[in-house]
């Protein structure tokens, strides 16, 4: 059975993407810039997290609580 992928899904998914070959202090600006939608902050908070930014060593934690962390040590 074939799933059918939502636009708005599938453009989350090109911006994490095209997020993942971003430095990360470029990813910590456009956090926060507000002049970019939701999404697009929602996309480099995501690899973010995945890179453990701003924590002092590699957490171990499980995803939420990761970026609760993760939001805390960035401010944002």
């Amino acid at each position: 059975m074939r799933t059918v992928v939502s636009e708005r899904r599938l453009r989350f998914y090109r911006l994490v993407r095209d997020a993942h070959y971003m430095p990360s202090n470029a990813l910590v600006a456009a956090l926060h810039a507000r002049h970019l939608n939701a999404v697009a902050r929602l996309a480099a908070l995501r690899v973010l997290v995945g890179r453990d930014h701003g924590l002092s060593a590699p957490s171990g934690l499980a995803y939420p609580q990761r970026k609760k962390a993760v939001r805390a040590a960035l401010g944002v």
